[in-house]
């Protein structure tokens, strides 16, 4: 088990998927605090959802970084593997028209990947893409495979419990877990698994997206934890400088194979 030692703190990134409009929000909200965040935008949502505008997207870079999402957000492992491959560099050279700058991440929709999906996503020229696996809290060894702590939405425990067991139960994600489990509101909850992380991998990655908040009236407690993690000894970064690490150890170990 990865323990922090006295005196290191904890690193924190949240991450926000769909491009929704009430991202603007979310973006104020971390603002307000100092906090971080990467924004993980479609060029447009097949499901129906609003997606945000161009100009919108435009003004939360200036703060933010933004990341890939699939062209219409869709579940790309359903796809032909050229359909898939235009879904994602697709919407990799939208989005870096319109914001002028390399996108660099990508999450999968649904967090649902595999290893031709990944190869497209690498192919696409993608220095990381995050998952949805859960109840970590160290970001890993593969770029292509970044996990998260929590998901920000207040799933019951059982949902949580068959999570842990079916993604690989470890000492480190059944501290984590267990706080979560814990009585109290979602923002408490919430903290009290950010200072599990503190205590083990070091890293706390928060992420969600900001039209659940609005429908689930979570806008409260999201600012209320991030209140809280002001309050730890924590440093905030976005998925990229997250990823940064994971992303250099595998260009050395490509170069190493190629050499």
């Amino acid at each position: 088990m990865q323990v922090k030692t006295a005196g290191t703190s904890l690193l924190v990134t949240t991450s926000w998927d769909d491009g929704h409009p009430l991202d603007l929000r979310v973006g104020a909200l971390l603002e307000k605090h100092g906090l971080s965040g990467t924004f993980y935008v479609p060029c447009t949502n097949s499901e129906g959802r609003p997606v945000m505008r161009s100009t919108e997207i435009t003004q939360l870079a200036r703060q933010f970084e933004i990341g890939g999402h699939t062209r219409d957000h869709v579940t790309v492992t359903d796809l032909a593997p050229y359909l898939a491959a235009n879904q994602i560099l697709a919407n990799k050279r939208w989005l870096e028209d319109l914001l002028g700058q390399e996108i660099c991440g990508f999450a999968y929709v649904r967090g649902r990947h595999n290893s031709n999906v990944r190869r497209l996503v690498d192919k696409a020229g993608f220095r990381y893409a995050r998952t949805v696996k859960n109840l970590m809290s160290a970001p890993g060894s593969d770029r292509l495979q970044v996990p998260t702590t929590i998901q920000f939405f207040a799933h019951p425990s059982s949902v949580r419990i068959r999570n842990f067991v079916r993604k690989g139960p470890t000492p480190q994600r059944a501290a984590v877990l267990a706080a979560l489990l814990g009585a109290g509101r979602l923002s408490t909850r919430c903290s009290r698994a950010a200072e599990a992380c503190l205590r083990l991998g070091g890293h706390f990655h928060l992420w969600g997206h900001s039209w659940e908040l609005d429908e689930h009236d979570l806008w409260g407690e999201l600012d209320c934890l991030f209140r809280r993690l002001r309050e730890l000894d924590a440093s905030f970064v976005t998925n990229a400088t997250w990823c940064a690490g994971i992303a250099k150890s595998g260009e050395a170990q490509s170069a190493g194979r190629r050499g």
